[in-house]
């Protein structure tokens, strides 16, 4: 049975304003959304990990992962969200995104694998994660799944026994289609390690596979990116 759909919001802020953005978002702008929205029964917010240091920090990227109860209401909670009670929330948000925020996405993704190692807690359990994030060429995008759903993920959470989970999602209102995967680790230093695992000599076949459909005169893989976050607030807590 497929998890609970998510919705991921993506966005980065001007430095400057990072703190007071925070409090506003963190402390009154998603308590007051999942208050209004019953059918989102969580919420989630993580940053960009391991750009300190780098010209990245300064365009770093937040994401807040929002589940939904179910599939079926998706409809309802959308409709929630457009409320005329939430006026104010929204005239608040806007004002944010149109001074300080930059970069703005929201997509809906429903689950499409999930590897039967679960923390216990749950998804989304406050840890960080390994984001990789991809487009597909539509007419090679079913036998690049199935290679990638029984091949490489099991392979790859096999020879990596540090992650703690890994699920895999596709945009539901999203063109072109995306597909994210996340590979959550227990800890920063878990999440390290795994990376280091990720590309041990053990795994060079299995990366030098992955290559074969990014790379050539028509590539299965259009578009790809991979990113690591770090959780800095959850609610309810």
């Amino acid at each position: 049975m497929p998890g609970r759909p998510i919705m991921i919001v993506s966005l980065t802020v001007d430095p400057e304003r990072e703190a007071e953005f925070n409090d506003f978002y963190h402390h009154r702008y998603i308590p007051k959304l999942l208050n209004a929205v019953p059918e989102l029964i969580s919420a989630r917010r993580y940053e960009e990990f391991n750009v300190e240091g780098s010209l990245r920090w300064f365009t770093k990227r937040f994401l807040t992962i929002y589940e939904f109860a179910s599939e079926a209401v998706i409809d309802q909670a959308m409709e929630d969200l457009a409320r005329p009670e939430r006026e104010q929330d929204r005239a608040e948000w806007d004002r944010w995104k149109a001074s300080h925020l930059h970069d703005v996405a929201r997509v809906i993704y429903g689950e499409t694998y999930a590897h039967k190692r679960v923390p216990w807690d749950g998804p989304f359990g406050s840890r960080p994660f390994f984001l990789v994030s991809v487009e597909a060429d539509p007419q090679q995008e079913p036998d690049f799944t199935v290679w990638y759903e029984t091949e490489y993920l099991p392979k790859n959470l096999a020879d990596v026994p540090t992650w703690a989970a890994c699920r895999r999602y596709t945009s539901l209102d999203r063109e072109p289609t995306r597909y994210q995967t996340i590979y959550e680790a227990w800890s920063e230093e878990g999440l390290k390690e795994s990376l280091r695992l990720m590309r041990a000599p053990h795994r060079l076949g299995e990366n030098a596979a992955w290559h074969k459909w990014d790379s050539g005169e028509r590539p299965a893989i259009t578009w790809e990116d991979a990113t690591s976050f770090t959780p800095i607030f959850r609610y309810p807590g």
